[in-house]
């Protein structure tokens, strides 16, 4: 299929053609996530794929499949910097985003042990994941980061997910920030903290967890050494990552619609950042 045939379906506000299947356009379609070309893989590729997997054009059926194939490109260069295979792992993991967010809002699907291969992966690829770009100049978002991060909180809202799975989805996201060594400049410290509340709203981890997880956090100025956390670069990256998604974590705390066993952290968050 050629760009007019992709734009016409986004013109027709995202309607499968008439004589076509979601299914059967599905296998061009996932072969553009890895495309360095932005019109191929955000604005058809993955906006197209998204609203079919929202108005559910697509089925059980069709999406674990999907989920069996996006899996493994989760791992596919990891490790590189700089390169163009970040495009494919980051729009595969907001593919499961998508997929994932079906089963939580749409139609169960995932049996446990599907989800406990989507869990184990992501995690694993947050950890991984050393391309931590946003936008590429030519190319468009590559953003990694912040898509890991929409997939994480898919996660963390699953039925399937226990108090467990939701401390170590906290611990992910901690390590992300206090060990990356470039600074995030894209919103992303605001996309894991939608993550955090989330496995927070779901009210499984006994208070002792959570306060464990911001002692941590808290505890990375002095890890860095005071004076070194400015005068070095990748230091001082960790430093303001950390803090930032301590900030973006109190103002989101602040909010007057959640219930009042959230807003009891906050002097717990104003506290780890008063150690910054």
């Amino acid at each position: 299929m050629d760009a007019a045939f992709w734009q016409a379906i986004v013109d027709a506000d995202y309607a499968v053609p008439e004589g076509y299947s979601a299914r059967e356009l599905m296998p061009e379609l996932v072969s553009y996530l890895g495309s360095t070309d932005p019109q191929l893989r955000d604005h058809f590729a993955y906006g197209i794929m998204v609203r079919w997997i929202v108005r559910q054009d697509y089925t059980p059926d069709d999406l674990r499949p999907l989920v069996e194939q996006m899996i493994p490109n989760l791992a596919r260069g990891v490790g590189e910097q700089g390169t163009d295979s970040v495009f494919l792992r980051s729009f595969s993991a907001l593919m499961l985003a998508a997929s994932v967010y079906y089963d939580n809002h749409r139609q169960p699907y995932l049996t446990p042990d599907e989800f406990r291969r989507v869990f184990d992966a992501v995690l694993a690829y947050l950890r991984d994941e050393q391309d931590v770009r946003g936008f590429v100049a030519g190319q468009g978002w590559a953003h990694s980061v912040a898509h890991t991060a929409d997939l994480v909180d898919e996660l963390a809202l699953s039925r399937h997910a226990d108090a467990h799975d939701l401390e170590q989805i906290l611990d992910a996201i901690a390590a992300k920030v206090m060990t990356t060594a470039s600074p995030l400049l894209f919103n992303e410290d605001d996309r894991l903290t939608v993550a955090v509340l989330s496995a927070l709203k779901r009210e499984l981890m006994p208070r002792a967890a959570v306060e464990r997880w911001l002692n941590t956090l808290a505890d990375l100025p002095a890890a860095l050494g005071h004076g070194e956390q400015f005068s070095d670069p990748a230091r001082h990256s960790r430093y303001l990552n950390t803090k930032n998604l301590l900030r973006s974590l109190l103002v989101r705390l602040l909010d007057d619609d959640l219930p009042d066993t959230l807003r009891a952290l906050v002097p717990d968050v104003r506290a780890a950042l008063q150690r910054f």
